[in-house]
């Protein structure tokens, strides 16, 4: 094992104590996360975060909301776009908002995994070239619909990849992915997201709690100096499925971060600078 990689797994134990620290605790609270949040702030640091939304093919009333939502915290948007799918109308919609930038979600949003796993579209059951080769045809749908407002960030659907497509990854011309949480290992560089708004097994809003414990973990392993101090939070949504309940949920969860002295929310494409 090289010493990177046993400083990985190190550190990764580390993170899962500290959210085991909160376990059998009483349910965390908005007023534990501005805690932290006021310890940055009063040791001058700054936390950044960064929002993430997933499966966008084309313009609804979905994503008006989500771009409204946006605009009025002031806070920058990934939004991860299907290749496959993606429409000239949603090109358009974007034109009108300064502040997304678009990344490229897999090729089809298509799961390979074999039966039992997690879904996958990046799975250990697929070739590398075919892989590179549907990548750089999703890049250059994108490129073509997008332009300058396109950043070449691979979004893997579902958040799974496969370590061994790494270079495939790389051949593609992609320098980032992003996946969920601080260690990936994967052979790329990667800026993650920690934080989903959505609790998957029901399709309901996520507890608050569950958001607060992961919030402070990854803010602890950032000012412990476990992980860089500037290293990107990610906070995940998905428009399409979003119901009264979620939406209130991301506006709260986003609208008290950015509304913190202590946390910045740069543009997307800062976020992705080596």
């Amino acid at each position: 094992m090289s010493a990177a990689t046993a400083l990985r797994f190190q550190a990764a134990r580390v993170a899962r104590r500290l959210l085991r620290a909160w376990e059998g605790r009483q349910a965390p609270g908005w007023e534990d996360l501005e805690r932290e949040l006021d310890l940055w702030h009063r040791q001058g640091r700054k936390a950044v975060f960064w929002w993430r939304d997933d499966d966008a093919r084309t313009e609804s009333a979905a994503l008006d909301r989500l771009l409204a939502l946006s605009d009025r915290l002031a806070m920058p948007l990934g939004l991860a776009v299907i290749p496959v799918g993606a429409e000239p109308s949603l090109a358009r919609r974007l034109a009108r908002s300064r502040r997304v930038r678009a990344l490229q979600h897999g090729f089809d949003h298509s799961d390979h995994a074999p039966a039992g796993r997690p879904k996958s579209e990046l799975s250990a059951t697929r070739s590398p070239e075919e892989v590179r080769r549907q990548l750089e045809d999703g890049r250059d749908r994108l490129a073509t619909l997008f332009g300058e407002r396109f950043l070449p960030v691979l979004v893997p659907p579902f958040n799974e990849m496969s370590p061994h497509l790494a270079a495939a990854v790389r051949a593609a011309g992609y320098g980032f992915v992003s996946v969920y949480g601080d260690f990936p290992g994967l052979a790329v560089a990667s800026r993650n997201i920690h934080l989903d708004i959505i609790d998957w097994p029901t399709g309901e809003a996520a507890a608050v709690a569950v958001n607060v414990r992961r919030a402070i973990a990854a803010l602890r392993l950032r000012r412990y100096g476990i992980l860089p101090a500037e290293a990107p939070i990610g906070v995940v949504s998905h428009h399409l499925v979003h119901d009264a309940a979620i939406w209130s949920l991301a506006e709260e969860l986003l609208g008290r971060l950015v509304r913190h002295p202590a946390v910045i929310a740069p543009d997307v494409g800062q976020i992705f600078v080596a």
